[in-house]
């Protein structure tokens, strides 16, 4: 099995940081993705270099606005999908002369919970994430394992018409939290991939297995048998590569993309969960903007999570047969995911349906299954 080096060199110099604050400055290419050297993919101006920048003179009916979207997956993953339609939606709606949006993936802004924590201050525009629960314990219902039924299901729930009052009381919750949310989108549902074979539910047992900092999963991987340990990320694969953790679990994209088959033998297709995916605007800036911004970007950020959400089940439907060309690949019986169901729903499941806002969003979502 090949192996390579991933470890994350990124760093944001002082003058990113700085620029990071400026949000309006305007100038440079409309289409760009920020890189760390301080110049963009596509010869566009980044963040350290409007910083510089004398801010943009009134034009289109309102100054030149600068959007910076930051997220912490490589350029191929949905994340940037989402971005990118984001940003061609909001040039196409504005105009090239009212609005600019920067991208910056890989994490060059720092951690999902340090962008998170930035958006909330309004030093960064928006994020693509879907660490919802770190912004409500609430909404960690949405993480509960078994809780969709199919892809179809998610779609209702996250962009379909059917959804939109489940929606509705998600927007809230980051609302009060100083987040504007664009849109929801799915992730797909996450498997596992282990340096050792899983075959059933007894296998999870002593399994360090590496998950996100979600405490529904922690919970649910516990009650497995497994020791789950909450890592960013970003520290992922250098993780699994040095032996820190025996396994993790994720989309088959986010598998595919960061490369996990270089460092990992086995992958077990167990559908357990999904983590909602989310794209977010600081309400600080948000709130600034005059109304005709306001409106277009609420479409462009629908748009966007309906593109990304598309992709994301058209990739995830491919991925799985070109991982078992570089996997092992199996599948857990269904009479064992049915014990790994009936565990989380007596051992897990109780201890996050606690109060009526809890159990009425759970009980919404499951009213729309197949």
């Amino acid at each position: 099995m090949k192996k390579r080096n991933r470890g994350l060199s990124l760093v944001l110099s002082a003058a990113m940081a700085a620029g990071l604050i400026l949000s309006g400055c305007g100038g440079g290419n409309t289409s760009t993705t920020a890189a760390a050297d301080g110049t963009s993919a596509a010869g566009g101006t980044t963040a350290a270099a409007a910083a510089t920048e004398a801010p943009s003179s009134e034009s289109g009916g309102g100054e030149k606005i600068t959007i910076r979207i930051g997220h912490s997956m490589s350029e191929d993953n949905i994340y940037q999908v989402c971005a990118e339609a984001f940003r061609d939606k909001a040039v196409e709606l504005l105009g090239a002369d009212r609005v600019e949006v920067i991208i910056y993936p890989n994490a060059v802004l720092g951690t999902q919970t340090e962008m998170i924590e930035a958006m909330q201050m309004g030093t960064l525009d928006a994020v693509a994430f879907g660490r919802h629960s770190q912004i409500d314990s609430r909404l960690d219902v949405l993480n509960l394992p078994y809780l969709f039924s199919s892809d179809e299901h998610m779609t209702k729930v996250l962009r379909g018409d059917e959804g939109a009052s489940v929606r509705e009381r998600v927007a809230e919750c980051f609302d009060s939290a100083g987040i504007k949310m664009l849109g929801m989108f799915e992730a797909g549902f996450r498997q596992i991939t282990s340096s050792r074979k899983i075959e059933k539910m007894e296998d999870l047992k002593g399994l360090v297995i590496r998950t996100p900092n979600t405490p529904v999963l922690m919970d649910s991987f516990s009650a497995w048998g497994a020791n789950p340990t909450p890592l960013d990320f970003s520290e992922l694969y250098t993780a699994l590569q040095t032996k820190v953790v025996d396994a993790q679990e994720n989309p088959y994209q986010l598998i595919s993309t960061s490369a996990f088959y270089e460092v990992q033998d086995y992958l077990c297709v167990t559908n357990h969960s999904t983590i909602c995916d989310q794209l977010q605007f600081s309400k600080k800036v948000w709130d600034t903007y005059p109304a005709d911004v306001q409106e277009a970007l609420a479409e462009a950020g629908k748009y966007a999570c309906d593109v990304a959400g598309e992709e994301n089940t058209k990739r995830n439907s491919e991925l799985l047969a070109e991982l078992k060309e570089k996997m092992e690949v199996t599948e857990m019986p269904a009479e064992e995911v049915a014990k790994m169901k009936d565990v989380v729903m007596e051992k897990v499941w109780p201890d996050y349906l606690v109060d009526d806002f809890s159990k009425q969003l759970v009980a919404d979502i499951q009213a729309l299954a197949d």
